[in-house]
């Protein structure tokens, strides 16, 4: 009986092509083939009656998973076409009573990585393209048959010839690992030498030296290759199933399974790896024939069930039936789960950790895909600790894989399965989340905590650890932290309601006024719990702590980067401006701050309890006014993103929105500043909002005049009441951005004469008349804190202003007031610079005297910026310049760099007066020296005697420039200490270092914050050094004549590999160009006299110009042109280019936040 039913099968399997096919079904081969599948079904009962309608589900189904998978969509997209009308002609009716039996429709969209459906695609020769070809491989790959009908293909091929399909299937294994050894039927008759015979494949493809294999493969077709590949074996498993194979051919799987593990333990990556995804696919889709034989018993347990409720009625036969086909189905489930069992105890377990991340990667996706598919055997801590080990793992790719499927995990499996891995690993999940190396890595695990925090698994302390990414440095885990935090805000907001006594209290209290944004709202109560929320995040109040240290760090150009940054709040405000909608109404903020707490009528009939829970304290109104300027400035960048968006013509109604904004801001403005200018934190956020505010309407409305006049008041009164450096530098910022507009440059020039006037009448008051003042220690402190403040002043002042009038005029002397000081504002500031002479070092006193000698120091190099732009536009339009100015500069000059050499000379290691001292001295020699680079001054110097003006250009004396590589290498060592890198050793033909003592680096006690601080802060002193240095050469006022020529170019570019990637860049000017060579043409013979001439001029006055062209043959210098344009960009800023100057640190601080 067996043996007839066994010739049966067979004969319905070699004719399964023929046999004609029900109507219902399309006359194709994958009707054929179901039919002969039902064939057998009917053969061995009706327990397999479900399978068939199971296979169509599937089609349904996963061609609603084809959307979650768009990479593989988009490749595939011609065959999508061709397969789609398959799919549509199958039931949907399955569908829904899948769904209904099972009880878990998310799981089956669940599946995006598993591709049955895709595989009926014809994308072999889409995929790959080889003309050699052969057998199994190439149907796989080469044809336009899908992988279903390959698999079905090959089965019958099987059935006729089982060692020559074997083989067939072996060397397609092989050539999927880019090995084109073969194996023979021999080999596939002696399984037991199947180990052996794979080593010797091995030891000869291993001689070949074949690297590179398709999975691997960097062309686009590698993708498809994998899902082609791992597709097949999926159908394979599924037909073996469908077609009773798999449980009477028990050869057929074990030779799979014997020659995929045996590859899959190969010491070649490519058989291992090769091999590995094989067999995962074969899991996988033994996966899902375990899941449909669940499901048709399940079917067939509740048929059974009906058929019972019948009682004496019940069909007796069919009863019997059930019973036979639910036994059977159940060792049809052993053999098939017992299967699965093998591939993971013998592949998984020891790939999981091999050494290669992306096998441990393909590992990590398939057990995803198996919790999934076959929750009922994966889905428990024996398997799921895996996914928790693999959260360590080293490599990123790796880490993220393991992310992506516990989210998976975490939206379509039920909680109860892994609410003890949560427990178990959660600490490493947000371990994970702040601080990984990989920065998708940390955003994917914060979407994960998100998804543990709704599921109510997250701890309270690891709801605060992660809200505080919200003030993360990156700004991808800001933005992926936004959803958790606002939850947050939410849930403390409804807290404080029902404090309050609910909604309808609310109600009743506050008044909605659209129209009056300063009446009290609930919306201020959520604002208020935004404020407490990230005061309480913000560990340690980082931007106040930090205030004091940043002016430490001083550049040499004369700015400081101690106000020039996006606080955490305003960073914070950026990415939550979509999701709490009260940020987007700006105005309601407003007169959230600018609401009078202590006015009782004011508030109305406002509780007092209500008006408790809303009332700010000092920091929270800091903190809002940092939220206020980040909303205003994201809700003008919207508006104008809008408005590019409109066609061209007419105004459209986000540019008057845009206008109403800044009329509102306008006019709001001073009364904030009236509000809150008082204090010095409270005055620098509110000056912030001056900055975005687009001062053009005033210009377009005249009557606003007045407002704009209130509001420059307001600023300067600011200017004139703070000695705050960040209150000065914002207010600096603040005019700046007025003198930009040139129709109101008359009201701009009047307050801007107000305050120079003023602040040089201040300085003159409090200039000692009698006094030495250039001695230090001989003042006062309280009066050297007065002079540093008005200096500071004058130094902001000449950044956005030209000082040259007001700093060479000597005032009138008056009888009446003998008191005030009657020298030019530049001499007395000459004067102050002497006091950076040290001498003896005074701890009680030296602080305040450095601020004050850098100060000076910054200001006078500022008025030489504005003297040397003046001569360089005197030269390049031909103007004379009298011989007595160039004369009284030629004497500030000496004098001014005089000083500053005795200031650096006196001093040691990084102190920040040497090092202001050291960058204003190169600054001060390349400004005079790029007077004469550009091309208009190159004409002119040809045709104009300026021969005395050329004594301005000096070059820095050789024991100056030994000092300057002394204090180079010494900045050099203590940003690699902080940094933990490793300098280059001086080589045997290099001068011997005298390097100054450098202060002990001491990082005991420092946190991890300071630590990056500090190594910051080193990094930003080496590259503003640098900087000045690259400068200096280009412009050839150092390191250019004499025995120290070349010396510190070389000294600087011994580490330039090894200090980072901003120093590295900094040195590559220094890196000598190919030189270009030029056709010689007919007006080369005239260029050439007359930079003859020019070179003729400036080397009459010891200037050094190498001239190294042929007569013949005229070779332009790549490296000349380089430093042309660099000392080009050298220079005083105008109204118009101090902008970047004065906000540059603002925007692109080193230091952020």
């Amino acid at each position: 009986m067996a043996s007839s039913a066994e010739a049966t099968a067979s004969q319905r399997r070699k004719s399964g092509r023929a046999v004609k096919v029900p109507e219902k079904f399309q006359p194709e081969a994958e009707s054929s083939q179901n039919a002969g599948a039902g064939g057998k079904r009917k053969r061995i009962g009706d327990d397999m009656e479900g399978v068939e309608n199971e296979e169509e589900e599937e089609d349904e189904d996963e061609s609603d998973e084809e959307d979650e998978d768009e990479e593989t969509e988009e490749e595939e997209a011609p065959a999508k076409k061709k397969s789609k009308p398959k799919a549509a002609a199958t039931k949907s009716a399955p569908v829904a009573k899948k769904a209904k039996v099972n009880g878990t429709a998310p799981q089956s969209k669940a599946h995006s990585m598993r591709l049955p459906s895709r595989a009926k695609k014809p994308t072999g020769k889409v995929v790959f393209k080889d003309q050699d070809a052969e057998g199994l491989y190439a149907e796989i790959f080469t044809s336009d048959k899908s992988s279903k009908d390959v698999a079905t293909q090959w089965l019958g091929e099987y059935d006729a010839d089982n060692t020559a399909a074997m083989a067939d299937l072996v060397n397609c294994v092989l050539k999927c690992a880019g090995c084109d050894i073969k194996v023979t039927e021999d080999d596939i008759n002696d399984p037991d030498n199947s180990p052996n015979r794979l080593n010797e494949i091995q030891d000869e493809h291993k001689e070949k030296n074949v690297a590179d294999y398709p999975l691997i493969s960097k062309a686009k077709s590698s993708h498809a290759f994998k899902v082609c590949l791992t597709d097949f074996f999926e159908s394979l498993m599924g037909l073996m199933h469908s077609t009773t194979v798999l449980y009477e051919d028990i050869a057929l799987i074990e030779n799979i399974h014997l020659w995929i593990t045996s590859m899959s333990s190969s010491f070649l990556r490519p058989f291992r790896h090769t091999a590995t995804v094989i067999a995962l696919a074969c899991a996988t889709g033994l996966c899902e024939v375990a899941k449909s034989q669940v499901q048709n018993t399940a079917d067939m347990l509740t048929l059974m069930e009906k058929e019972e409720k019948l009682g004496s009625k019940a069909n007796k036969g069919r009863l019997a039936t059930y019973q036979k086909n639910i036994e059977k189905g159940k060792q049809h489930r052993e053999t098939s789960e017992g299967t699965i069992k093998d591939f993971f105890d013998t592949v998984f377990v020891h790939r999981y950790r091999d050494v290669d991340p992306k096998i441990r990667t393909d590992c990590v996706e398939a057990l995803g895909q198996w919790i999934l598919i076959l929750p009922t055997t994966f889905y428990e801590g024996t398997f799921l600790r895996y996914l928790g080990w693999l959260l360590s793992d080293q490599n990123g790719s790796t880490r993220l894989e393991v992310i992506k499927q516990l989210e998976r995990i975490m939206k379509y499996g039920e909680l109860g399965g892994i609410r003890n891995f949560i427990d178990r690993f959660r600490p490493r999940i947000v371990e994970m989340a702040t601080k990984d190396a990989e920065t998708v890595v940390r955003a994917s695990a914060v979407d994960l905590l998100d998804m543990i925090r709704e599921k109510g698994m997250l701890e309270p302390d690891d709801i605060d650890i992660i809200g505080k990414l919200i003030f993360d440095s990156d700004l991808r885990v800001r933005k992926s932290v936004v959803n958790f935090f606002a939850a947050n805000i939410e849930d403390l907001y409804e807290s404080k309601i029902e404090d309050l006594g609910g909604e309808d209290t609310l109600d009743e209290a506050f008044t909605l006024d659209d129209e009056n944004k300063e009446n009290p709202c609930s919306g201020w109560i959520k604002l208020k719990a935004l404020a407490e929320v990230l005061l309480n995040y913000d560990d340690g109040e980082a931007i106040d702590e930090a205030s004091g240290q940043d002016d430490d760090l001083v550049i040499s150009d004369g700015t400081i980067n101690a106000a020039g940054f996006e606080s955490r709040y305003s960073l914070a405000a950026e990415v939550l401006y979509d999701k709490v909608a009260e940020l987007q109404d700006w105005e309601m903020l407003t007169g959230y701050l600018l609401f009078d707490h202590s006015n009782k009528k004011k508030a109305g009939s406002v509780s007092a309890a209500v008006r408790n829970s809303f009332k700010l304290e000092e920091k929270e109104e800091v903190a809002l006014l940092e939220i206020l300027h980040a909303v205003v400035k994201t809700s003008l960048a919207r508006m104008r993103e809008d408005h590019h968006q409109k066609k061209k013509g007419g105004k459209s109604a986000s540019r008057a929105d845009e206008d109403a904004t800044a009329r509102k801001l306008a006019a709001v403005l001073p009364r904030l500043l009236k509000l809150f200018g008082s204090k010095p934190k409270t005055s620098t956020a509110v000056l912030r909002l001056e900055h975005v505010l687009n001062l053009g309407i005033f210009q377009e409305l005249r009557q606003d005049s007045t407002a704009y006049a209130t509001l420059l008041h307001e600023i300067k009164s600011q200017f004139k009441s703070h000695a705050d450096s960040h209150v000065l530098r914002e207010a600096s910022v603040a005019l700046l951005h007025a003198q930009a507009f040139e129709e109101l440059g008359e009201t701009t020039e009047d307050q801007m004469q107000s305050l120079w006037v003023d602040t040089i009448d201040d300085l003159r008051k409090r200039f000692p008349k009698s006094t030495e003042i250039s001695a230090r220690g001989d003042t006062k402190v309280d009066l050297v804190l007065q002079l540093t403040t008005t200096v500071t002043r004058l130094n902001r002042l000449a950044g956005i202003s030209n000082p040259v009038e007001l700093f060479e005029k000597a005032p009138k002397k008056t009888a009446k007031d003998t008191r005030t000081s009657t020298m030019p504002v530049i001499d007395m500031l000459l004067e102050l610079v002497g006091r950076g002479f040290l001498d003896t070092p005074d701890p009680s006193i030296d602080d305040e005297e450095d601020k004050l000698v850098i100060s000076a120091i910054q200001t006078t190099l500022f008025y030489f910026m504005w003297k040397g732009r003046a001569l360089k536009e005197a030269v390049e339009n031909a103007e004379a310049v009298a011989d007595v100015d160039v004369d009284e500069i030629k004497e500030r000059t000496e004098t001014f760099s005089d000083k500053l050499i005795s200031t650096l000379s006196s001093r040691a290691g990084l102190d920040p007066c040497r090092l202001q001292a050291t960058g204003s001295l190169l600054d001060l020699y390349t400004i005079f020296r790029s007077i004469l680079t550009s091309k208009k001054a190159e004409a002119s110097l040809a045709e104009n005697d300026y021969s005395h003006l050329l004594t301005l250009v000096r070059h820095i004396a050789p024991e100056v420039q030994e000092e300057i590589t002394s204090i180079f290498a010494t900045a050099e060592k203590h940003y690699a200490n902080k940094a933990h890198k490793i300098l280059e050793p001086p080589a045997d033909n290099d001068d011997p270092e005298d390097i100054d003592s450098d202060p002990e680096d001491d990082d005991e006690g420092l946190t991890d914050a300071e630590r990056q601080v500090d190594g910051l802060k080193a990094e930003l002193q080496l590259c503003d050094l640098t900087s000045k240095l690259v400068l200096a050469i280009y412009a050839r006022v150092i390191d250019s004549e004499g025995a120290m020529e070349g010396k510190l170019k070389h000294r600087m570019l011994r580490n330039r590999r090894r200090l980072g990637a901003n120093v590295t860049q900094i040195l590559a000017v220094l890196e000598e160009p190919h030189p270009k060579k030029a056709k010689k043409g007919k007006s080369s013979g005239a260029k050439k006299a007359k930079e003859s001439e020019v070179r003729a001029k400036m080397k009459s006055l010891e200037i050094v110009v190498d001239d190294d062209e042929d007569e013949d043959e005229e070779e332009v210098d790549e490296e000349e042109r380089r430093r042309q344009e660099l000392l080009d960009e050298e220079g005083p800023p105008s109204a118009d280019e101090a902008d970047d100057q004065m906000v540059e640190d603002e925007e692109e601080d080193i230091l952020g936040d």
